[in-house]
């Protein structure tokens, strides 16, 4: 671990043991129990809550945290087309609360739905979600590995931090869409953290060798080498960031316009 500054070590250490006992592998394929929800269901509701993320300027661990929550509950749980978007609209409320000092607001995400969910139907079901996750809401991101990840390589010079940093959230929103692994795949957040770690930095040509990145990568959190692999998907998969990144809620109006998936 040459290029490691080993103060961080620990805390990296400790995300790996807590990672194992509170967060479900990530993956874009649904499980058997779910009859109504197909996997274009799925993706179409969670770009429709990026993009509410993303215009209300949410901290970037909101939107993986509130698909996290949303694929847990559908791990679990059967559920009915017309409740999808209520179950989208109480994980973001759910994430926000989580990891944002101001949340947001239940009202305001009645907005997003063109009021085609109430606040009593919201501030109800959100009892009911975090009981049938068993108040289980303290979750692992990906993101939570960037920071001391990032500590441990020696060769990153202070400059080029936030532009690894807006590398790697943007690479975690892509793969939390599913845009960045084939369905079938699944990982944990500290695989995905490593691999989007990897490709930011080839990206930006600030790594000389991103065969050894790689290896110390694995070898710091203690990851088959053969998992992380999955990084050249990542890296020909980059252009499409613009088309997911960039699309604005005006241009697809997914919930307000499409009957077949309305809440009502």
């Amino acid at each position: 671990l040459t290029w490691a500054r080993f103060g961080n070590l620990r805390a990296v250490q400790n995300l790996r043991a807590l990672e194992v006992g509170t967060s479900r592998r990530m993956s874009s394929h649904l499980p058997g129990i779910q009859q109504n929800i197909q996997a274009l269901k799925r993706k179409t509701m969670i770009i429709w809550m990026f993009q509410v993320c993303e215009e209300q300027k949410c901290e970037e661990e909101v939107f993986p945290l509130a698909v996290h929550y949303l694929d847990s509950y559908l791990s679990r749980h059967a559920v009915r087309d017309s409740m999808l978007q209520l179950l989208g609209v109480v994980t973001m409320l759910l994430a926000s609360k989580m990891r944002e000092m101001v949340p947001l607001t239940a009202s305001k995400l009645c907005i997003y739905t063109d009021f085609s969910i109430s606040l009593p139907e919201i501030l109800q079901f959100e009892v009911s979600l975090v009981s049938r996750l068993d108040w289980c809401l303290a979750s692992v991101l990906p993101s939570d590995f960037l920071e001391p990840i990032l500590h441990t390589l020696s060769f990153l010079q202070a400059q080029h931090l936030p532009n690894v940093r807006r590398h790697v959230h943007s690479y975690v929103a892509l793969a939390t869409i599913g845009e960045l692994h084939n369905k079938s795949f699944d990982f944990l957040p500290s695989t995905l953290a490593c691999a989007c770690v990897s490709t930011a930095t080839q990206r930006l040509n600030l790594v000389d060798s991103p065969d050894s990145l790689l290896k110390f990568l694995a070898n710091l959190l203690v990851i088959d080498l053969v998992r992380i692999m999955f990084t050249v998907s990542l890296s020909t998969a980059v252009e499409n960031t613009g088309f997911v990144m960039k699309k604005s809620l005006t241009e697809t109006k997914l919930y307000k316009n499409n009957s077949n998936i309305s809440h009502r």
